[in-house]
C-alpha cells in the first residue's frame, strides 16, 4: 500500500506543484478555460468551464478551478478544481468529484468516488488524503474501500512508480 501512496500523491502533487507559477528553464502550466476571472482583493482565481491545466504531459481537467493566493499574489496557498475532475499523467490517471491541494503543507485531497490508477491497479475510496511524505488515508464514508493489485508479470516485481 505504501508503494501505491507514493503514486498517488506523486501523480496529483506533481500535476498541481507548479503553484501556476513558470519557473526559469521550466516547462510552463498552460491553463484553459471558458471563462477566468481574478478577484484582487480576495486573491483568487476562478476558472470556469471545461477547464483543461497542462504541464508536459500531465494533464488535469474538471468543470471549475479555484487558484487561492496568499495576501502579496504572488504563491498559491491552495488549488481546487470541482466537478469532473480527470488528471492524466505518464505513470496513470486519477479521478474524483473534488480536488484540494495544499502546497505548504504538501498535501491532496481527493474527494467524492476518488479513484487512482496505475496499469492495471487501482484504489477506490469516497476520500484520498495523501502526503509528500508517503502518508495515505483511505476513507470509505458512503461506500467501501477498495484496492486491486496486479503483481508483476512472471519473473517481474510489482514496480514502484
Amino acid at each position: 500500500m505504501k508503494n501505491y501512496a507514493l503514486y498517488a500523491f506523486a501523480l496529483i502533487a506533481f500535476v498541481c506543484q507548479p503553484a501556476l507559477a513558470v519557473e526559469k528553464g521550466k516547462l510552463p502550466v498552460v491553463v484553459e478555460s471558458r471563462k477566468l476571472s481574478y478577484d484582487d482583493k480576495r486573491k483568487i482565481a476562478t476558472y470556469i468551464g471545461n477547464v483543461v491545466a497542462q504541464k508536459g504531459t500531465t494533464v488535469m481537467k474538471g468543470d471549475k478551478m479555484f487558484v487561492y493566493f496568499d495576501a502579496t499574489g504572488k504563491y498559491v496557498t491552495k488549488i481546487e478544481i470541482t466537478g469532473n475532475v480527470y488528471i492524466k499523467d505518464p505513470r496513470g490517471e486519477g479521478w474524483c468529484s473534488k480536488l484540494t491541494y495544499y502546497p505548504a503543507e504538501d498535501k491532496v485531497i481527493l474527494r467524492g468516488n476518488a479513484r487512482l490508477k496505475q496499469k492495471k491497479n487501482i484504489i477506490v475510496g469516497d476520500k484520498i488524503v495523501a502526503y509528500k511524505d508517503g502518508r495515505v488515508k483511505v476513507e470509505g464514508i458512503e461506500h467501501r474501500v477498495k484496492t486491486v493489485i496486479y503483481p508483476g508479470e512472471e519473473g517481474e516485481p510489482f514496480s514502484r512508480p
